[in-house]
């Protein structure tokens, strides 16, 4: 008679595999991705785009722009067509405002488009404003319905804790009223060219209104009653989107009007653009500095990565761009040295976001490896036992 005998592990260590964080599913969420890359892409050829080297970077964010804006939203589709569950979980509720960085993230890669192919090559400058006329009234529309949509779930649910986040609905029109003011000047119809003008005005209003009436509600609640829970901390430099893109978006529409103003008033309306954007860029100093507190704060606190943690570009990058404009319509040199500034704070914001993004992916699959286990010291099973963990 043969006995077997199961031979006990050693008693030394105990081999386990253990799971790797989980990625949230691909999503409006991560299209702050989209929106960080596009308008990174366009402030590089505004800065650097007549040099060699800065005309090739350039390129590769409209590049790597394009290729993720063309991923996520075929990904998001075939998640669709396999459960409609999931297009009605990402539109319910006051959740739904993450479709505004779906809509911001379109437009800044059709305004990305629109500045650096033209530049790449002035033979496809034809091409490029097809695209962005195109992304354009795509981003356009979807912002809108995200911006209604949010606040008809806002007046249904009344929730009560006002977040910063809520602000990624309702600055689409933003947006919006920047990237489309140089179609004005494309119009040959005067009428035509009015219209777009005076829709642009009321993007600008609507989001501005909007904007004071959330943020307002949304500083009062954190900085008197409840701060923002570490997890959301990077959500503090949101409503810079606003401070950032109306600056920018003042200078673009007070361009524009000047084919409708008598010669005598034209200047009246640079400088209601130049005086309103001192006044935001002036605001925008003491929440930057509250945003990064906030953050510092955060991380000191183990704020896990998610997602969200792409607010650390394209609120950045409006203050480069606003501070751009500002500096072309007011001749000061000191808002070049700042948009010149906040860029370069971009390219490093967008390069640690792109680190933390493809890191959890990274251990995920080698987690999935055949083999790839990890030793745990005897009597450790599980690793948020361990000191210090």
């Amino acid at each position: 008679m043969v006995t077997t005998r199961q031979l006990s592990p050693s008693p030394s260590v105990v081999v386990e595999a253990l799971p790797a964080p989980a990625l949230v599913p691909m999503g409006p969420p991560w299209w702050g991705a989209v929106m960080g890359t596009g308008i990174l892409g366009t402030l590089t050829q505004l800065h650097i785009g007549a040099w060699g080297a800065g005309a090739l970077l350039a390129r590769f964010f409209l590049i790597a722009g394009w290729l993720l804006m063309v991923s996520f939203a075929a990904t998001f589709i075939v998640r669709v067509a396999r459960s409609v569950q999931v297009w009605r979980a990402s539109v319910s509720g006051v959740g739904s405002s993450a479709w505004g960085m779906v809509a911001m993230g379109i437009l800044a890669v059709g305004a990305a488009t629109g500045t650096v192919l033209p530049a790449w090559n002035p033979a496809l400058t034809e091409l490029a404003w097809n695209a962005d006329r195109t992304l354009w009234l795509i981003g356009t529309v979807i912002g809108f319905l995200s911006t209604f949509g949010f606040a008809v779930a806002l007046l249904r649910n009344r929730p009560a804790e006002p977040r910063p986040a809520w602000g990624l609905a309702i600055v689409p029109p933003m947006v919006s009223a920047t990237s489309g003011a140089p179609f004005v000047a494309q119009l040959s119809s005067p009428l035509a060219a009015l219209g777009l003008l005076t829709f642009l005005g009321a993007c600008f209003v609507c989001s501005l209104t909007l904007g004071i009436v959330i943020f307002t509600a949304a500083y009062h609640h954190h900085l008197r009653i409840d701060p923002i829970p570490v997890p959301l901390s990077i959500s503090s430099w949101i409503p810079l989107g606003v401070v950032g893109q109306s600056t920018a978006a003042a200078q673009a529409i007070a361009g524009q009007s000047e084919r409708f103003l008598l010669p005598a008033a034209a200047p009246a309306a640079h400088t209601i653009a130049d005086v309103y954007g001192y006044l935001m860029l002036s605001i925008a100093i003491p929440l930057v500095a509250l945003a990064i507190s906030v953050t510092v704060h955060g991380m000191r606190n183990g704020m896990p990565f998610s997602p969200g943690w792409w607010a650390l570009t394209f609120p950045i990058g409006t203050l480069s761009l606003g501070a751009f404009n500002l500096a072309k319509g007011s001749h000061l040199s000191g808002y070049a040295i700042a948009s010149t500034v906040a860029w370069i704070v971009l390219l490093g914001t967008w390069t640690l976001c792109v680190i933390a993004s493809l890191r959890p992916l990274a251990l995920q699959l080698a987690a999935g490896r055949p083999g790839s286990t990890r030793r745990q010291p005897t009597g450790i099973s599980n690793p948020s036992e361990q000191p210090g963990s």
